[in-house]
């Protein structure tokens, strides 16, 4: 049998073709679990994780399910050169997010109300063009 690679199964997952032993390989192993048996399954955690992440099931179910590190889960989508997910915040969220930023709230307490980044606070109001400071006259020099 030849050498079976991440990069077999990442193929066989963009193009559901690969080598036929990844495939005979991938129905015969089941859920072990000692590491060496289970390092030994990792081809088949391989094509259900990024099947599940690629169908859209949260990371967290993915991580639940199948006993994987998110930082694995995350790695193999890549390796399978799967898109991204957006991140983004629903729209009340947002709208949430403008309005305590308008009054004047502190960032901090307006990511901790919101369960947003801070970053994200500073990202809305840029994108907005909010601005908490007025625009000072600008002294004219004499000479």
């Amino acid at each position: 049998m030849p050498r079976l690679t991440l990069k077999n199964a990442g193929d066989y997952i963009r193009t559901s073709r690969g080598p036929s032993e990844l495939l005979s390989y991938i129905k015969s192993v089941k859920h072990i679990i000692s590491f060496p048996k289970e390092h030994a399954n990792r081809f088949s955690r391989y094509v259900i994780i990024t099947r599940a992440y690629a169908a859209g099931q949260p990371i967290e179910d993915i991580q639940k399910r199948f006993g994987a590190s998110r930082r694995t889960v995350l790695r193999y989508a890549r390796l399978a050169e799967l898109p991204k997910r957006p991140k983004h915040f629903p729209a009340d969220i947002r709208a949430a997010v403008i309005r305590d930023y308008k009054d004047k709230m502190p960032v901090a307490d307006i990511a901790r109300l919101h369960d947003v980044s801070p970053a994200y606070v500073s990202k809305i109001a840029r994108e907005e063009k909010i601005s908490r400071y007025e625009q000072r006259p600008k002294k004219k020099v004499e000479a």
